[in-house]
């Protein structure tokens, strides 16, 4: 999967997200990491972080961290109804 299009994915996903009240945080920049997504559990105080690297090397951790952040939001919003 083509990076733009995983972090194309995940911005919808963190949109839909926020817009029914789940905090959700999204950055996207040039340098280092392209992308990082952090998730705040409703029922804890506690944010898990989703980094997209830009570097090749680093691109199985990325498929595996933009896997896991869809997964994690895709599940939040069912619990949430949205």
């Amino acid at each position: 999967m083509v990076l733009e299009k995983m972090i194309d994915e995940l911005y919808e996903l963190s949109k839909k997200a926020i817009a029914s009240g789940i905090h959700v945080s999204f950055e996207i920049g040039l340098a280092g990491y392209p992308c990082r997504v952090w998730v705040e559990e409703p029922t804890e105080s506690k944010m898990t972080t989703y980094d997209i690297y830009r570097d090749k090397a680093l691109m199985e951790e990325s498929v595996k961290n933009y896997e896991a952040a869809k997964e994690h939001l895709t599940q939040l919003l069912k619990e949430n109804g949205s």
